[in-house]
């Protein structure tokens, strides 16, 4: 792996982070991207796993920022989010299957006629709709782009004429968001957890 090269003011970057500010969560994201990914991929020797990994290990670190102004160490840190979440995502594989299984079932169950079920699936609809609506324009593009339209990474990035890096942070950032709206709305426990499983 290339020696990865830190930011002289990686404290003040991290302050920044801890903060909120969406540029620092960029430049932490492009500068630690590949360190994460690659410390992922050495463990589980699946790129595609590898990748979900590393998304969801900066999705942590976005809905964790408040606690970064006291990390000593960024990249053990970083590595050490990544060895526990491999764990964890094997620890309860069983589950995730199983929640899998209770979202497509509950997906058939809204295309019955039955009008109490398409007036569930109507609201989930629209809440899942007022969310997305509630993101930053970029994010809010980003995340469309991917859902809506079915692109990969690549093709967002071109479309937006931004680093394919940048989009990955992007739709961390959205999926953080969304987790946190929805958490809030009166919406199947699972949805939260679908759109992290979906898009990441």
């Amino acid at each position: 792996m290339p020696m990865l090269k830190i930011p002289h003011n990686e404290k003040k970057l991290l302050f920044r982070l801890s903060a909120g500010d969406p540029g620092a969560f960029r430049t932490v994201f492009e500068t630690y991207w590949d360190h994460v990914y690659g410390a992922a991929l050495a463990l589980v020797k699946s790129p595609a796993v590898a990748e979900d990994i590393a998304q969801d290990i900066f999705t942590q670190l976005w809905e964790r920022r408040a606690n970064l102004p006291g990390i000593q160490n960024f990249k053990a840190y970083l590595y050490t989010l990544a060895k526990n979440r491999i764990l964890d995502r094997f620890r309860h594989l069983s589950t995730q299957q199983q929640y899998r299984k209770h979202i497509y079932n509950y997906m058939n169950e809204c295309d019955t006629e039955r009008v109490d079920e398409l007036a569930e699936a109507r609201d989930i609809q629209r809440i899942l709709e007022n969310a997305i609506q509630s993101l930053p324009p970029q994010q809010q593009r980003a995340f469309k782009l991917s859902r809506f339209n079915g692109l990969n990474h690549d093709e967002i990035a071109q479309a937006m004429g931004v680093s394919k890096v940048t989009i990955k942070s992007y739709i961390v950032q959205a999926i953080s968001t969304l987790r946190k709206v929805l958490a809030k709305q009166p919406v199947p426990f699972w949805l939260p957890l679908f759109l992290l499983q979906k898009f990441l």
